[in-house]
Order: C-alpha cells, then sequence, then structure tokens
C-alpha cells in the first residue's frame, strides 16, 4: 500500500476529524509539512473539510524570507487560506532560542484557531520526531506522562492538536516528496549539533536504526502502549487524590493520613505526584521528587506533630491523623489569642480575652443558662470554690481532676495528647481555677470534679464560655 493509500486509511480509521470541521495545517515549508500539506490536497471531499494554512517566520534565517513568498503564492494558486506572522527580531532572546520561538509559534496558532473558529491544527510530527523526543525526555527526566513522547490527538486550548503524520518516518515522506515532486526547503541549522535535538537526530538515532532497523516502530509501539497504561492508571490515581485530599481555602489543603496509609507504597508515590501537579502548578520547577519522599516519610513516621518547610512559601504540616499543605501569605501579624499572666473573674462580670470572646461568672438564672450555638457553661456550687477565679493558659505541670471520676488527678499535656489536640491550640487553651489554685475546667475541652449537675433547689454558679 503506498503511502497516501495508508494515509487515506488511517484518517478514516481513526476519525482524526469530520468532514464539517475546519482544520489549520501549520506549515514551515519544510518536507515534512510539505508532505502534510499534499496528503491533506488529495483526500477526496467527503473526507477532506475546509483547511487553512498557519506559518511563522522566525526570522533567523537569510532564507526565511523567500520561504515565505512561496508559501503565499502557493495559497494564493491553490486557493488556500492562508495566515502567517513574523517573529520580530528585537523581541527575540539571546538564550533559549528554540523554546521562545516555539511560545511565540504555538500562541499565534493558538489566536487563529480561535479567529477561524477552527477545529484541529495539523502539525507534520513523524515517527522520527516521536524517537528523537522519548529519548530527550528520558535523558532530561520528567514525570511518566511526559516520557511517553507525543500523543496523535490531544487538547489545545479547546481545539485538537493531531499528528496525523506519527505513523511514517522521515525516509517515507522524502521517498514520498520525490514521487510527487514536492518542492520543500531545507533548513540548513537543522544539521547543527548546537541544537539539542540535532546532535539526537544525527548522532544517537542513526545508531539505534543501525541496531535494530525496526526501531523506530518499536518506539511507536512504547509510546502507544505506555499512553494506554497511563490513561487507565490515571483515573484511579485521580479518584484516590480527590477522595484523600480536599482543600479548605485557596491556601490550605487537608490530607487524610488514615486513608494515605492504607494505599500500597506505589499508589501513595502516584498519589503524591496527582496531589503535587495540582497544588503546586505555579512552582512546579521548584519541587521534586525528595519533597514527595519527605513528605511521605513525615506522614508515616510515628510523630504526631511535625513539620516541613517547602519551595515556594509551602509548609507540610502534621497534625494526628490529618497532613496540611499550607501557603505562607504576606498578611499582617495574627491577633494574639495568648493572655499576657493571669486575669481575675469576679462574680456578675464578663471578661474579654485577648481573641475578643469572653467568660464569665454569674448566679444561675434561666435567662444565663440559656444555650446557644456560640455558649459553653459548667455548673458550680458555690461552696466548694473560692473566689475571686483566675483565667490563664496552661504551664509546665499542670494538673487537674477530672469529672466522673471520684479519685485522683491527670496533667493537662496528657489530656491534650489523649484529646490530639494540635500544638497551637494547645498553646492558645484556657484554664480557669479558683483562688487556691484548684481548676475548674480546661475550657472546651474537659471539665473538673468541681463542674456539678444542678439541682434545683440549691444556688448555683454558672460559668459561662462565649465565642464570638
Amino acid at each position: 500500500m503506498d503511502m497516501y493509500s495508508e494515509f487515506l486509511e488511517n484518517c478514516q480509521e481513526n476519525l482524526y476529524w469530520k468532514p464539517t470541521d475546519r482544520l489549520l495545517l501549520a506549515v514551515s515549508g519544510g518536507v515534512d509539512s510539505m508532505v502534510l500539506l499534499d496528503l491533506i490536497q488529495r483526500l477526496p471531499k467527503v473526507v477532506r473539510p475546509w483547511f487553512g494554512m498557519v506559518h511563522v517566520n522566525h526570522q533567523l534565517r537569510e532564507a526565511s524570507i523567500e520561504e515565505e513568498k512561496f508559501l503565499v503564492d502557493y495559497c494564493k494558486s491553490a486557493n488556500i487560506s492562508f495566515f502567517f506572522k513574523r517573529w520580530p527580531v528585537k523581541e527575540q532572546p539571546t538564550d533559549g532560542v528554540e523554546a521562545a520561538a516555539r511560545a511565540f509559534r504555538y500562541a499565534f496558532f493558538r489566536d487563529v484557531l480561535r479567529e477561524q473558529q477552527a477545529t484541529h491544527l495539523l502539525t507534520g510530527h513523524h515517527g522520527d520526531d516521536q524517537i528523537e523526543t522519548i529519548l530527550m525526555r528520558l535523558v532530561r527526566g520528567g514525570q511518566l506522562e511526559s516520557i511517553a513522547g507525543i500523543k496523535e490527538q490531544r487538547s489545545f486550548y479547546g481545539s485538537q492538536l493531531t499528528r496525523p503524520l506519527l505513523p511514517y518516518s522521515k525516509k517515507m515522506l522524502y521517498q514520498y516528496s520525490q514521487e510527487r515532486s514536492l518542492v520543500f526547503f531545507e533548513d540548513e541549522t537543522n544539521k547543527s549539533l548546537n541544537y539539542t535535538r540535532n546532535r539526537y537526530r544525527h548522532q544517537i538515532v542513526p545508531l539505534l536504526k543501525k541496531e535494530n532497523s525496526q526501531v523506530l516502530t518499536h518506539f511507536s509501539e512504547f509510546s502507544s502502549d505506555l499512553q494506554d497504561v497511563i490513561i487507565v492508571a490515571k483515573k484511579e490515581i485521580e479518584k484516590n487524590a480527590a477522595s484523600l485530599c480536599t482543600e479548605k481555602t485557596p491556601f490550605c489543603w487537608e490530607l487524610d493520613i488514615h486513608l494515605f496509609l492504607t494505599f500500597e507504597p506505589a499508589m501513595k508515590r502516584q498519589v503524591m505526584q496527582a496531589l503535587f501537579n495540582k497544588l503546586f502548578k505555579n512552582e512546579a520547577s521548584e519541587f521534586g521528587r525528595k519533597h514527595q519522599r519527605q513528605i511521605i516519610q513525615l506522614i508515616e513516621n510515628d510523630k504526631p506533630n511535625s513539620q516541613l518547610d517547602l519551595p515556594g512559601n509551602w509548609i507540610g504540616k502534621k497534625v494526628y491523623q490529618t497532613f496540611y499543605f499550607i501557603k505562607k501569605q504576606e498578611q499582617l501579624p495574627e491577633k494574639n489569642k495568648k493572655i499576657a499572666g493571669t486575669l481575675l473573674l469576679n462574680l456578675g462580670e464578663w471578661l474579654t480575652l485577648p481573641s475578643g470572646e469572653r467568660i464569665g461568672l454569674f448566679e444561675a438564672t434561666k435567662e444565663k443558662a440559656a444555650l446557644n450555638q456560640t455558649k459553653q457553661l459548667i455548673w458550680l456550687d458555690p461552696m466548694s470554690i473560692q473566689l475571686p477565679l483566675n483565667v490563664r493558659n496552661r504551664q509546665p505541670g499542670d494538673r487537674m481532676t477530672l469529672k466522673g471520676l471520684k479519685n485522683g488527678s491527670k496533667k493537662v499535656k496528657d489530656l491534650f495528647i489523649d484529646q490530639k489536640i494540635p500544638l497551637n491550640k494547645r498553646e492558645e487553651a484556657l484554664l480557669v481555677t479558683d483562688n487556691k489554685g484548684e481548676i475548674i475546667w480546661l475550657v472546651e475541652y474537659k471539665e473538673s470534679r468541681l463542674s456539678i449537675v444542678p439541682e434545683t433547689d440549691k444556688i448555683h454558679y454558672i460559668l459561662i464560655y462565649e465565642k464570638n
């Protein structure tokens, strides 16, 4: 089967496009894109949709003006819509020219796609490009999806980027161009070993072809198989990542450690990679596999509370069974919630705390005892406590009795550990003691034996804690 017949069959079998679609062909004037242009022109009308040509003159070579003029004349004679743009010399960098040229080129392609409401952008990438790309990415390093190589089709700014020549070698394209007597231009810079891709093209790939004449086929099959495996695995990985990690704010993500520890080691690594891709996409270059390993080790160790500084002003924070990814923001210092020293609380008064909350001691009335979502209270026997009360933060060595237990006491530190209270919350926790120093209430966490059940025929005090 000749190349054209095979190309026609591929277009029909793979359903690259529908007759009602609109195509843009990226044409440089080289053999790859000129073969693609000729193949598209030869398609029967039932298979060939409307198409136009897009071209960028990078103005990096003297011959580029001649090539541009040839394409202009070609499109006029063939009645093909032609869209082109020149890359201004003043915008060209001294370093990283390849990457900058590609960025300029694809930005222009994107704009024309939108203006012309085109559904597909076609490029002339072929089998030799595939093997070069896989080798380059493998040597440079990267994620599995990148190493899988060039896809025949992928999304591109709401359209499809399609490479219908990937099944064919460069040699086949040259043969086809000779058979069809196609005019094309050779870019002399393609021979320069100053460019990374050219070194692979001229020095490494020929050696592989010499080792095995089917190497292009094998790389194509490898790419196809790996992309299939990635698609299947990605669904499971993303499902696990979504169930594992939730966004609390744009700058705080919460990970369920208990669920994470149920995963196999391989799934842990892949899920962590997926989370990195999602959370740190703006700082991707700063994050590496070492950061993933560090976080997994921190999650798996026995320490209930620990922290890790990450690039880009991020921190990883483990608090018992939850791990947090937190982005530190430039903002005013948070209001200090700690109490300086000890505050006195007299009967019948409210005490406003540094956090803006308040605590009060009163003789019990129905009105005072009425609960709402912002109020907590305990009942006290006036005969069992000595006024005034003291309100403070915890101190080393604090111990308290516990409501419901007749004997003994327990360290406040151990109570925090038992309830898995985060370290920052421990420092801000409120203690209320009577004038003899006995702890009455570890506010929000534990009541002492001095907290009683109210009796209707007796006078009681109520100690009220009210949030903002």
